[in-house]
This record gives C-alpha cells, sequence and structure tokens, in this order.
C-alpha cells in the first residue's frame, strides 16, 4: 500500500536538487505508466451506464462544457455542482482509490514514486499519538491521512492530512473530554472534497466542559471540490449533586459548557459547495441542590441554592460559496441551548410539618450558544418552599446572533418563586433576548418573568405576603441605528411582566415588563406588559378587623428605538392594580395600576423621511377597596420620529372607594382612586426632510368613585400634542369621581397643557434660471383638550371642572424661493411666500358637578384657540446682470386665521431685485473714449401679505411691503486716446443710473368678528436712485498737440416711491434720486 506520513517537509539544497532532476527525468514516463495501467479501464466505465452521461476529458474544459451552461448557480435538483460530484468526482476517485489500494496498483505506484523521488500517487498514513498529523496525499493522485484521535485531554485531535491535485482531505480527529477536535485537510487543488472536522470531546466528571470541534477542510480545487464539514461540538456534563455533608454548601454544581461547533470548509474555486458548520454542544444541567436538613447548624435548615446551567455550545458558521456561482455556501451549524438551572431546595420541616428556615433560590438557565441561529436560554430553576419562598432564578439569556442576518436565540422565563409560610418567593427575572449588531440582524425575545409563589392563607390569623413577579427579559438589538448598512434587522419582544402571589394581608405586585430591542428597517421590539398585582384574603387582626390591601400592577416596558422609515416598539401597558377583599368588617385597599411605557424613538432619515414613534402604554387601573382604591397609573408618552409622532397612553383609572374607614388602618385614611395621568405625543422633528404630523395626547384616567365620607378621585390630566407639520391634538383630562355619600366630587382632571404647534412650511426652491418656488402652506395647530368634568355629589359639593386647553399655534408660512437670472442676464421674479397655519381650536372647560343638597361644582375654564401662523417671506428678485433687468420680489404671504387667537401676521414681500451696474466705455489708444452705458432699472419689492383673522381675538396685522431694488449704476466713459498729430481726443461720457424699483404695498390687516381689526402693514421703502457714471478722461497730449476734452458726468437715476401702507399702515419712504458721475478730467 503506497502511504506516507509525513506532510511536505523542508529538504537541504543538495536533496531538493536530486528530487528536481529526478522528476525531470522521470515524470513523462510515470505519468504515461499511471494512465495505462491504472486510468485506462477507469475512463470508459461511466460510459455503460444508462444515465446517457457519456464520460469525456471533455467535461474538464469549462470553455465547452461550464461557461455556456445554463443551470442555476445555487444548489437545487439540476445542481451542476452535486452532478460533477455524483457523476465525474465520484467514480473516479473510487477507481483511483481501488487502484492505489490494489497490490498492482501498490506496484506500478511504487515504481512511479521511487523514480520520481517524489511521493506522487498514493494516500497519505493516519496520525498517530506519535505524529497526531495524518499524512499527505500524493502530489498526484491520493487522499489525506484522518488525524489521529486522542486520548489525552491536554491534546487536541490530529490534523487531517492535504490531498495533492486529485483526492480528499483526511478527517480531522476526535477531540478528548475537554481537548479540541483537528481539523479536516484541504482537498485537491485540482478536484478533491476538503476532510470533516474532528468532534470535541465530551466532557468527564461533574461539570466537564465539551471541547470544540475542529474547522472543516477547504476544498482547494480550481474546478471541483466541498468543504468539509465542521465537527460537532463536545457535550458538558451534569454539575454535581450539592450537598451540606462534610462540609459542602448544599449547591449544586454549576453545569459543563458545551463546545462550539467547527466552521464548515470553503468550496472549491468552480464548482463545489461550502462544508456545514459543526452543531454545537450541548450545555450540561446543573445538579440538584440540596434540602435543609437539622444537622446542629441553623443555616443548614434553609434549602440552598440552585445550581445554574451552563452555557450551550457555538454553532459552526457556515463554509462559504467561493464566488457565489455554481453552488452554494454550506448550512450553518445549529446552536445548543442553555442547559436548566436547579431548583432551589426546599427548608427543613419539623414533625409537625412546619418549616424552620428559608427556601433556596432558583438556579439560572444558561446561554444558549452563539450563531447564525442563536440559542435558547436555559430553563431557569424554581424557587425552593420555606418560611419565606426562594426566588425564581433568571432565565437563560437567548444567544448572539452571528454574521449577516442572524437572529439572535430567544430568553427563557424566569423561574416560579417557592411557596412561602409567611412570604411568597419572589418570581425570577426572564432572560434577556440574544442581539445580532450586524447588518440585517434580528434580536431574539426577552423571556417572560416568572411567576411568584403564593404564601399561605388557610389561616387567617396569620399576616402572609405575596411574593412579587419577576421583571421580562429585554429583547435582543437587530442591527445597529447608526450604521447605514444595517438596514433590515428589528428589536426583540420585551417580555411581559410575571404574575404576582397571594396572601393574607399584602398580595404581590405583578413583575415589570421588559424593554424592547433596538431595531433598524424591521422595526424596534414592542415592550413587554407589566404584571397584574395579586389580591389578598385577608388578615384578621387581634380585634376581629380584616385588614386587605391588593397588589401593584407592574410597569410596562420601554419600546424598542428603530431607524429612518421604521416603526419603532410601543410601549407596554401597565398592569391592573388587584382589588381588596370585600366582606363585613373588611378594611381593604385597592392597589395602584402599573405606570405604561414609553414608545420608542425612530431617527430621523438622511436620505428619505424619517421613522414613526412608537405609541405610549396606558396606564393600569386601579383596584377597588372596601376603604380606599388603588390609583390609577401613569399613561407613557409617544415616541419622537420625524414621519409621526407617536401617540400618548391613556391614563388608568382609579378605583372605587365604598366607604370604611378605620383610624388603625395600616395603609392610610381612606381614599377613592385618583385617575392617572395621560401620556404626551411625540414630536415630530424637522431635520433634512419635512416632518409628519406630531403626535395626539393621551386621556386622562377618570377617578374612581367614593361612598360615605370619602371624596370622589380626581381626574387625571391629559397629554399634550407633540409638535410637527400639523400639531397633535391635547388629550381630554379625566372626569373626576362620584361621591353617593357625604363626600364631594372628585375634581375634573386638566386638559393637556397645549395643542401641538405647527412647524414652518417648507421653503420654496430658489432656481438659478426661472422664478423662485413659492413657499409652501403651513399646518394647523392641534387642537387644545377638554377639561374632565367635576364628579357629582349627594350632600356633599360637586368637583371642580377641568380647565381646557389652548390650541397650538399654527405654523409659518414658508418662505419663497429667490428668483434667477435668464440667458440675457434679465433677473426672474421671486416666488410667494406660503399661506400661515391656522391656529387649533381651544380645549372647553369642564363641566362643574352637580351636587342634589350641596354646592355645584365650578366649571373649568375655556382655553384660547391658537394662533393663527404668519405667512411666509416672499422670495427675493433675480438681480439683472450684464444690463438685464431685475426681477420683482415675491409677495408674502397671508398670515394664518384664528377662532378666538390672533390671526397670524401677513408675510413681508420680497425685496426687488438690483438692478445691472452700466458698462464702462472702451479706451482706445488712438480714438476717443467710449460712452458708458446707463445701468438698468431695479426690480419692485414684492407686496406684503394679509394679516389672518380671527373670530374673537385681534386680527393679524398686515405684513410688510418689500423694499424696491437699487437701480443699477452708470458706466464709467472711457479714456480718451492720441491721434496721430499728438492731439489728446476726448473721454466717453458716463451713463446714467438706472431708476430704482417701487417698494411694495403693505399688506391688508387682518378682520375681527368682535375683537380689534389687524393694522395693515407698512409699505415697503422706495430706494435711492442708481449713481451716474463718471465721465472719462480727456487723452494726454504728446509733443505740441492739445489735450482732449473730458467726459460728462452721467445723471442718477430717479428715485423708487415707496409703497402704499395697508389699512392704518404707514407708506414707506421715497427714494432720492441717485448722485450724478463726476465729469472727467481734461488732457
Amino acid at each position: 500500500m503506497s502511504r506516507r506520513h509525513s506532510s511536505n517537509r523542508r529538504r537541504g539544497q543538495q536533496e531538493a536538487g536530486q528530487a528536481r532532476r529526478k522528476r525531470a527525468i522521470g515524470a513523462g514516463g510515470a505519468a504515461a505508466a499511471f494512465l495505462s495501467f491504472g486510468m485506462a479501464p477507469l475512463v470508459a466505465s461511466p460510459a455503460a451506464q444508462a444515465d446517457g452521461l457519456d464520460f469525456s476529458w471533455d467535461w474538464f474544459d469549462p470553455a465547452e462544457s461550464v461557461a455556456d451552461a445554463p443551470l442555476s448557480a445555487a444548489g437545487g435538483f439540476f445542481d451542476m455542482s452535486t452532478i460533477i460530484e455524483q457523476w465525474i468526482y465520484d467514480p473516479i476517485h473510487f477507481g483511483v482509490e481501488a487502484w492505489i489500494n490494489s497490490d498492482f496498483g501498490e506496484l506500478v505506484n511504487g515504481w512511479i514514486n521511487e523514480s520520481s523521488g517524489l511521493f506522487l500517487i498514493g494516500d497519505g498514513a493516519d496520525g498517530t499519538a506519535e505524529n497526531p498529523d495524518g499524512g499527505d496525499g500524493g502530489l498526484w493522485f491520493g487522499d489525506g491521512g484522518a488525524g489521529w484521535d486522542s486520548d489525552d485531554a491536554t491534546l487536541v485531535g490530529g490534523n487531517g492530512g492535504a490531498a495533492g491535485w486529485f483526492g480528499d482531505g483526511g478527517d480531522g480527529g476526535a477531540g478528548f473530554e475537554t481537548g479540541a477536535g483537528g481539523n479536516g485537510g484541504a482537498g485537491g487543488s485540482f478536484m478533491g472534497l476538503g476532510g470533516d472536522g474532528g468532534a470535541g470531546g465530551m466532557g468527564v466528571s461533574d461539570g466537564g466542559n465539551g471541547g470544540a470541534g475542529g474547522n472543516g477542510g477547504d476544498a482547494v480545487g480550481w474546478f471541483f471540490g466541498n468543504g468539509g464539514a465542521g465537527g460537532a461540538g463536545g457535550n458538558g456534563t451534569a454539575g454535581a449533586n450539592g450537598s451540606y455533608a462534610n462540609g459542602g454548601t448544599g449547591i449544586g454544581g454549576t453545569g459543563g459548557n458545551g463546545g462550539a461547533g467547527g466552521t464548515g470548509g470553503r468550496s472549491g474555486y468552480l464548482f463545489g459547495n461550502g462544508g456545514n458548520g459543526g452543531a454545537g454542544g450541548a450545555a450540561g444541567n446543573a445538579g440538584t441542590s440540596a434540602n435543609g436538613v437539622d444537622d446542629g447548624v441553623a443555616a443548614h435548615l434553609n434549602g440552598a441554592a440552585g445550581g445554574a446551567g451552563g452555557n450551550g455550545g457555538a454553532g459552526g458558521a457556515a463554509g462559504v460559496k467561493f464566488d457565489g456561482s455554481y453552488g452554494s455556501a454550506g448550512q450553518v451549524g445549529t446552536a445548543a441551548q442553555g442547559g436548566a438551572g436547579t431548583d432551589g431546595g426546599d427548608a427543613y420541616k419539623d414533625s409537625n410539618g412546619d418549616y424552620l428556615g428559608n427556601g433556596g433560590a432558583g438556579g439560572k438557565g444558561g446561554t444558549g450558544g452563539a450563531g447564525p441561529l442563536g440559542g435558547n436560554g436555559g430553563v431557569a430553576g424554581n424557587g425552593g418552599d420555606g418560611l419565606t419562598g426562594g426566588t425564581g432564578g433568571t432565565g437563560g439569556a437567548g444567544g448572539a446572533g452571528a454574521g449577516i442576518g442572524g437572529v439572535g436565540g430567544n430568553g427563557s422565563d424566569g423561574g416560579a418563586g417557592g411557596f412561602g409560610a409567611l412570604h411568597g418567593g419572589n418570581g425570577g427575572n426572564g432572560g434577556a433576548g440574544g442581539g445580532n449588531t450586524l447588518k440585517d440582524g434580528h434580536g431574539g425575545n426577552g423571556g417572560n418573568g416568572g411567576a411568584a409563589g403564593d404564601a399561605a392563607t388557610d389561616d387567617n390569623t396569620v399576616q402572609t405576603v405575596g411574593g412579587n413577579g419577576g421583571t421580562g427579559g429585554n429583547g435582543g438589538q437587530g442591527g445597529v441605528v447608526s450604521i447605514l448598512g444595517a438596514v433590515n434587522g428589528w428589536g426583540g419582544q420585551g417580555g411581559d411582566g410575571g404574575a404576582a402571589g397571594t396572601g393574607t394581608y399584602i398580595g404581590g405586585n405583578g413583575g415589570n415588563g421588559g424593554n424592547g430591542g433596538n431595531g433598524t428597517l424591521g422595526g424596534g421590539g414592542d415592550a413587554g406588559h407589566g404584571g397584574d398585582g395579586a389580591a389578598s384574603t385577608g388578615w384578621k387582626s387581634g380585634d376581629g378587623t380584616i385588614f386587605s390591601k391588593g397588589g401593584n400592577g407592574g410597569n410596562g416596558g420601554t419600546g424598542g428605538a428603530a431607524s429612518a422609515n421604521a416603526f419603532a416598539g410601543d410601549g407596554g401597558d401597565g398592569g391592573v392594580g388587584a382589588a381588596g377583599v370585600t366582606g363585613a368588617g373588611v378594611i381593604s385597599t385597592g392597589g395602584n395600576g402599573g405606570t405604561g411605557g414609553n414608545g420608542g424613538a425612530a431617527s430621523a432619515g438622511l436620505s428619505a423621511g424619517g421613522g414613526t414613534g412608537g405609541a405610549g402604554g396606558a396606564g393600569g387601573d386601579g383596584g377597588d377597596g372596601t376603604a380606599s382604591g388603588g390609583n390609577g397609573g401613569n399613561a407613557g408618552n409617544g415616541g419622537a420620529a420625524q414621519l409621526q409622532g407617536g401617540t400618548g397612553g391613556d391614563g388608568g383609572a382609579g378605583g372605587d372607594s365604598a366607604g370604611a374607614t378605620n383610624p388603625n388602618n395600616p395603609f392610610g385614611a381612606s381614599h377613592a382612586g385618583n385617575g392617572g395621568n395621560a401620556g404626551n405625543g411625540g414630536n415630530a422633528p424637522a431635520g433634512n426632510f419635512a416632518p409628519g404630523p406630531g403626535g395626539n395626547g393621551g386621556t386622562g384616567g377618570n377617578g374612581g368613585t367614593g361612598a360615605g365620607a370619602v371624596n370622589g378621585g380626581n381626574g387625571g390630566t391629559g397629554g399634550y400634542g407633540g409638535g410637527g407639520s400639523t400639531g397633535g391634538n391635547a388629550g381630554d383630562g379625566g372626569d373626576g369621581g362620584a361621591a353617593t355619600g357625604t363626600g364631594n366630587g372628585g375634581n375634573g382632571g386638566n386638559a393637556g397643557l397645549w395643542g401641538g404647534t405647527a412647524t414652518a412650511g417648507t421653503k420654496g426652491v430658489p432656481h438659478p434660471r426661472a422664478d423662485g418656488g413659492d413657499g409652501y402652506d403651513a399646518g394647523n395647530g392641534g387642537a387644545g383638550g377638554n377639561g374632565g368634568d367635576g364628579g357629582s355629589a349627594v350632600s356633599g359639593n360637586g368637583g371642580a371642572g377641568g380647565n381646557g386647553s389652548v390650541g397650538g399655534n399654527g405654523g409659518a408660512g414658508g418662505v419663497g424661493g429667490k428668483g434667477g437670472v435668464d440667458a440675457n442676464g434679465n433677473g426672474f421674479n421671486g416666488g410667494d411666500g406660503g399661506k400661515g397655519g391656522a391656529g387649533g381650536t381651544g380645549g372647553v372647560g369642564g363641566k362643574g358637578g352637580v351636587s342634589t343638597s350641596g354646592s355645584n361644582g365650578t366649571a373649568g375654564t375655556d382655553a384660547l384657540d391658537g394662533n393663527g401662523g404668519a405667512g411666509g417671506t416672499g422670495g427675493a428678485g433675480g438681480s439683472g446682470v450684464n444690463g438685464g433687468s431685475a426681477g420683482n420680489g415675491g409677495n408674502g404671504g397671508t398670515g394664518g386665521t384664528s377662532g378666538s387667537g390672533t390671526g397670524g401676521v401677513g408675510g413681508s414681500g420680497g425685496a426687488g431685485g438690483a438692478g445691472a451696474a452700466g458698462v464702462a466705455g472702451d479706451s482706445p489708444a488712438k480714438g476717443a473714449g467710449g460712452d458708458g452705458t446707463d445701468g438698468t432699472a431695479g426690480g419692485n419689492g414684492g407686496k406684503g401679505g394679509a394679516g389672518g383673522t380671527s373670530s374673537t381675538g385681534d386680527g393679524g396685522k398686515g405684513g410688510t411691503g418689500g423694499a424696491g431694488g437699487i437701480g443699477g449704476t452708470g458706466g464709467s466713459g472711457g479714456k480718451g486716446g492720441v491721434d496721430s498729430a499728438g492731439n489728446g481726443l476726448a473721454g466717453g461720457d458716463g451713463g446714467n443710473g438706472g431708476k430704482s424699483g417701487n417698494g411694495g404695498t403693505g399688506g391688508t390687516g387682518g378682520t375681527s368678528t368682535s375683537g380689534t381689526d389687524g393694522t395693515g402693514g407698512n409699505g415697503g421703502a422706495g430706494p435711492n436712485g442708481g449713481k451716474g457714471g463718471n465721465g472719462g478722461n480727456g487723452g494726454a497730449p504728446t509733443g505740441g498737440g492739445t489735450g482732449g476734452a473730458g467726459g460728462q458726468a452721467g445723471t442718477g437715476g430717479g428715485g423708487g416711491t415707496g409703497g402704499s401702507g395697508g389699512p392704518g399702515g404707514n407708506p414707506g419712504s421715497d427714494g432720492n434720486a441717485g448722485a450724478n458721475g463726476n465729469p472727467g478730467t481734461p488732457g
């Protein structure tokens, strides 16, 4: 058998020279002998098959069989790489290996190798303990040897040997215990398969880690080759069981980590597929934790904490396809799930079955392995039972998503809290979702918070408290908002808060929701909702009174942020507060509602419009009680975003009170719950692009009803509207709660502070070769909110109504664009300014509460409408050049209207363009000086815009007329020359200055139905006329000649007439005639 153990080794100079000479003498004869004896019978065998594929060496000519083949480059039923492997490479490889391992083949191959002095044909030897790496195959034909399977944890498996021109790389050897597997050898340089990576060693003993799998060998064949598969990672082993014996801690041992899978090998250059990545090794679970024992050590009465699960092995990356054609990349290796944490131990019980210690905390779940599909987090352990139940373990985090488009694993749910004879254990927190910050990365979802443990409720004379629910895990991040290439990632969803546990005295609080993960174009993740509070069954005090308090609702998480053109995540809703127990002799208090989370923000666009902000979460409702109702939770704000601001959430309703009172109530004086405040609308800020509308504010929660002597709860405040192209509407205030007994009705909530203000209209586009574009009309301000109604009463006073809020101001009209200049130097007119936006309608005050026998409540104050926006300024006219005429300024925009606010000011007229200066006369050496040309007239100023109207407020002031353009200066006369006799010639006359343009007319003031009309705008000023040109100097004589006469000065242009003012406005000042030029100096 022709085998060589070693890889290519370095030779000395003499040995290398002998090898080259032997190769030169014997290579041709050796190849001919091999093909004659070995290959001739083989090449004919495929023709006898019934598939119709006649074998020919022409298959290896890409120009004839590959380049024009209309086959798919991506795999499939008719994949060219698969066809070549099955019908060409495999039969030839089978024949070559049969020849190499035949008796006659060994004889011929030995002669060929001996004659050439090189190892040309034969398989590499397998690795051994002394030489772990497999030997290389023959330079022409043969497979690489397999790497040695390690039996020593300190040594990795041997690497597979490489093939030469045609053949497979050897497989890597397996690792031992924690050792890594060897890498596969490279395939042949013409055709061949890369060797598979060796498997990682399996962990041993308690909590042993698995070894990493070896990488698959690359296929380096220029014609065909598949990459080798990555080796699988070894499995971790379970942790040791905990014990208190012999000084032990009782805690279960941590599970071993799984080994990472190896990377698949690269494909060949023309045909072939990348190798598959190796699977990550499974993580070991934690060992069992000890229960409490009575061994004389007080601390051992407690249950031991649970052990943590091991981390899952990462999946191996797929082998790449060399150039993406005629084949495909390999499959990614599967990432392993994290190992499970174990439950906390139970506390020791005495002979009566009573707990004498506390339960142990649950163990943490292991983190999932990283990979293109990240592994999920391991299951968390539950808390043990005891006097105080153990806290549930934290859920395992999801593994990170690897590579472009990788998906992070999901976090697991938190473990449940243990049962408590006195206090239930808290639920464990949910695991975070795995993130991926590369392009198109997707974040995993966060796990839900664990449910809390209940406390004992079988004896109402024992004061017990329920556990709190665990917090939900945060969603993983998908992509990076600041990276332009990270386009399609989405953030994971936040986990919901865990359920609360019950008790006799106090119910547990609901868990908080997790935050949504940040994303890019795929959007930010929605946040988790807060868990609901738990009820209490009632604790009987020494005097027989039963006290009970419901648990509070958990808070909602914050929505994930997003990039431009995407939707940010919504905030989570707050959990509902639990009601207290009811019945005779019961003094109970309802739990408060949880706070809603804020909506996520979206970034402004660079090359397109921005994203949409997430909605704020709603506040949770407060629970009812016989004595006190819980307060409603405040709501979250809408997220800011350029395309659309998020809507604010609604406040939660307050809980009702049944009117029971007790001076010894440990939870305070009896009251009805107040409504929660609403969230504000998100702004739509301006950026590179015009913004969208602002978000609407939410509605305040209603106050709870009060019975007996208890007052009704107050309504919550509404949220204000966000600013944007149109302002968002302010939210209404919540209604005050009714008083059904002797108490007063609750006050209505005030509306949100204001409706959103509209941003200015977009500017008109200045045009270099046409009239300036008109400014865009501005949007309207948002409406103010209405105040909440006061609560009714029977014998007490009615509640006051809430105040309405002012409407938002309209936006200012867009400025007109400047006019350009045509090919002849004539200026174009400036664009007209845009119309100002209307002010938002003011909110109405709430009605006062009606009382049957007491005083009615006062009504809330009505608010004014917002002011109309100012009209946009007209664009300036284009200035004349090269003797061209000037353009007129654009007209100012009309001010926005309003109901009870002030009308918008009219926009100012645009300034007229300046006239072109005259051209100076020529100064010839032997002729009279040329006359300067006249300057051209300046353009007229634009008309001021009309002021906006108002119903009950003041009308807007009219806009000021634009100033006229200045006339052009006359051109200077040219200097006189000298004639042949030495006489100086006359200088040229200066050109006349151009007339300045007239000022624009002031705008008309806005009218008002019952208020004061606005005054008209002032007229635009007429500027002074253009200056006359200077006369040219006479030519200086030479010899006995006479000097030339100086040129006459140009006359200054007429001044512009000031524009007439609007009604009540002042006219603009007239301009003076321009100064005359200076006469030329005689020669």
